[in-house]
């Protein structure tokens, strides 16, 4: 009978808690510039005077627990889980910030992820080096000195509003705007060759008269136009007096 895990396995919350999502809420809404998981959570555990997180790997806390006579004679040892680094903070690792915390945020539309190009530190660069294969730092080493794309977080930016289509009618009847038609509107300057020489007079007779009622048209729009937004103007407040003692 295969040995079950131990309890620690699930002993862990797999929820963005409240304090938690405040906490990262405000970090992020705070900085002037977009943000790594890693520098989140370095501040996070800052706020409570917790030193910042290393890039060594974690010791398991837990001893080693007794496992089946079946997997000791295939040499398997079972260990428990790690610890988190920091077991009481709202931010417990790192693990837990960047796959449930930052998801639940940007899953409710309060933060985004963006891409950038910066160049990495020393540290970060023999950091990546280590991970890599040997092949890989030959061709890859000498890319890593250059810009390089990075994931960041930062608050997200609220949209605002379009205009509803009744404010927009309300201001066009407030401010008079220039006529908007244009004679090409009522047929002028169209070619008329297919046309008898007879229907060609009538058709330029008819553009003319045309012409000449969209423009009293749009005069009259602009005066009346004019002449709510002076009735406006000189509508006295209320709580003044236009009468002079």
């Amino acid at each position: 009978m295969a040995a079950s895990f131990p309890n620690s396995l699930h002993q862990w919350s797999r929820q963005c808690t409240p304090v938690a999502r405040k906490l990262v809420r405000s970090i992020i809404a705070t900085s002037p510039q977009p943000l790594s998981t890693k520098d989140i959570f370095n501040i996070a555990v800052n706020k409570t005077g917790i030193s910042p997180s290393s890039d060594k790997p974690l010791q398991r806390l837990v001893p080693r627990k007794p496992i089946s006579q079946a997997q000791s004679r295939r040499g398997l040892e079972r260990q428990p889980p790690p610890e988190p680094p920091h077991p009481k903070h709202a931010i417990r690792s790192i693990s837990y910030l960047k796959n449930i915390v930052l998801p639940h945020l940007a899953a409710s539309n309060v933060v985004e992820k963006v891409c950038t190009k910066r160049t990495l530190s020393q540290a970060e660069v023999e950091q990546r080096l280590q991970t890599m294969t040997k092949s890989a730092r030959r061709q890859q080493g000498d890319l890593l000195s250059t810009a390089v794309n990075t994931w960041l977080w930062q608050a997200k930016v609220k949209q605002k509003p379009k205009p509803s289509a009744s404010g927009k009618h309300q201001k066009s009847l407030l401010k008079p705007e220039p006529p908007r038609f244009t004679s090409a509107a009522v047929g002028h300057g169209e070619d008329w060759s297919h046309l008898n020489k007879r229907r060609q007079r009538a058709r330029k007779l008819k553009v003319q008269r045309d012409l000449n009622w969209m423009w009293k048209l749009q005069n009259t729009r602009r005066d009346a136009a004019l002449q709510i937004l002076n009735s406006q103007s000189s509508i006295p407040r209320i709580g003044t007096s236009t009468d002079v003692a």
